[in-house]
């Protein structure tokens, strides 16, 4: 008889785990509470990435008569946005299932509790296993002075939920969720003002990443404050909100959007494997203090992405084959905003470099100064590399495509190339992906 995996939650560490781990022929029974494929699937990447590709759109028609193509937005149908935004949703969920499915993880719906003795309870019923994997996710952390209906005061759920286009929206929090959500409302024609705490946008990435990401909220008519924050909301439709800045200001909205950070969501349990700050205490193989018990995904707090869960889930499933297998190091994790241009990075910021780095060298290069900035007209972004030595240690990218591109600077800096291995390979032209290569020769002339 096959050894069993109890994997609980179905979000992308969840469902990747349990898929991974019946292919490798384990009896893998997986527990979610919501919908099958978590948040990524049903409340962020699939929803916001569906409606970002209409502002995408809505912006490229605006923009059109540039380029000698005389075309009008007449109007803009919400909801036929809406609904293929849900067909996008329904699509990955029912990939997700279908996934699960073939791969014969047995699924229980219900909320699961781990207990001392590593035995899960769902739905009254017992399981035991000799492997437990925690999935659970993450929440949105929402401002104690506000109140979350999901209509009028808003989390990332909200947002992508709305069935009209709001005259005016306040968005609390610069991060990658602020800026998307930002961003796709003033392409529908929506009055943003976006009020960050810290003094520049992004500001877990690089500072020149959140000083191009101002840049192109503000040409999109977005207002941004920045070192400000908002003290009080009073009263309903419109609300009006207290912006404490360089000026204190109270100002009228009909939605606010709360995207200040999100935080784990632990299992009920009683095992001693929870840190202070809710997160699941894991080394860097996703091993919990307790043996044969993992946790991956947004819980551990290594990284809230998708994609980090998904490598995480692998590292996991690796372990429990008793297979070698890489360490994760969030280092490594790439991360995207899927703004117009994009946005994206890996590595070291240039501050984090000089701070815990010698001898690091920055050079940065225009897509304005492409072959293919000239042909398709785009004026913003650059391609930045930062290096210790001749070693790369940090890419960040403006441009169409950045999230795509930003895999070479992932692959450089897992298999430790130098910026001269980026000079000697051979970038297709005219591309983005050029200002890469560009920036790595300007390297090339700095001691």
């Amino acid at each position: 008889m096959s050894e069993r995996i109890i994997v609980i939650g179905s979000g992308p560490g969840g469902y990747k785990s349990a898929a991974l781990g019946a292919k490798r022929g384990y009896d893998v029974t997986l527990m979610e509470k919501g919908d099958i494929g978590g948040v990524c699937t049903n409340t962020g990447c699939i929803p916001s990435k569906a409606l970002l590709s209409a502002a995408e759109s809505v912006d490229n028609i605006k923009g059109a008569g540039r380029k000698g193509i005389d075309v009008t937005l007449n109007s803009i149908d919400f909801t036929k946005l809406v609904k293929n935004k849900e067909r996008a949703v329904k699509i990955s969920r029912k990939g997700v299932e279908k996934e699960l499915s073939e791969s014969g993880v047995k699924v229980i719906q219900g909320e699961a509790k781990l207990s001392k003795n590593k035995v899960v309870e769902v739905n009254g019923e017992t399981l035991e296993a000799e492997h437990i994997i925690i999935a659970t996710g993450s929440e949105p952390v929402v401002l104690p002075f506000l109140k979350v209906d999901e209509e009028n005061i808003l989390t990332n759920k909200g947002a992508l939920t709305l069935d009209s286009i709001p005259g005016s929206m306040l968005v609390i929090g610069g991060g990658y969720i602020g800026m998307e959500m930002a961003f796709f409302y003033s392409s529908m024609g929506t009055k943003i003002t976006v009020v960050e705490l810290l003094d520049r946008l992004l500001p877990g990435m690089d500072s020149s990443l959140g000083e191009e990401a101002e840049g192109i909220l503000k040409r999109k008519g977005v207002k941004v404050k920045t070192g400000a924050k908002v003290s009080t909301v009073k009263g309903s439709k419109p609300f009006k909100a207290v912006i404490e800045g360089d000026k204190d200001e109270e100002l009228e909205f009909e939605k606010i959007l709360c995207s200040v950070g999100r935080k784990p969501t632990p299992p009920e349990t009683d095992l001693d494997i929870i840190a202070e700050d809710g997160c699941i205490i894991t080394d860097d193989y996703m091993r919990t203090p307790i043996k044969n018990i993992y946790a991956v995904g947004d819980v551990t707090g290594k990284g809230m992405l998708a994609h980090t869960a998904y490598y995480q889930a692998k590292i996991t499933v690796d372990v429990i084959d008793g297979l070698d297998t890489r360490a994760f190091s969030k280092y490594l994790v790439p991360a995207g905003v899927f703004t117009h241009p994009e946005i994206a990075s890996v590595g070291l910021s240039e501050e984090d470099a000089r701070a815990t780095h010698q001898n690091v060298k920055v050079s940065s290069y225009p897509v304005s100064a492409l072959g293919r900035g000239y042909s398709t007209g785009e004026r913003t972004g650059f391609a930045k590399i930062v290096c210790s030595g001749n070693k790369m240690v940090g890419m960040h990218l403006v441009c169409p495509g950045a999230t795509d591109i930003i895999m070479e600077g992932t692959i450089a800096m897992q298999k430790g190339l130098k910026h001269e291995d980026i000079i000697d390979t051979i970038h297709p032209h005219p591309t983005y992906s050029e200002a890469i290569k560009e920036a790595a020769e300007l390297l090339s002339s700095k001691k």
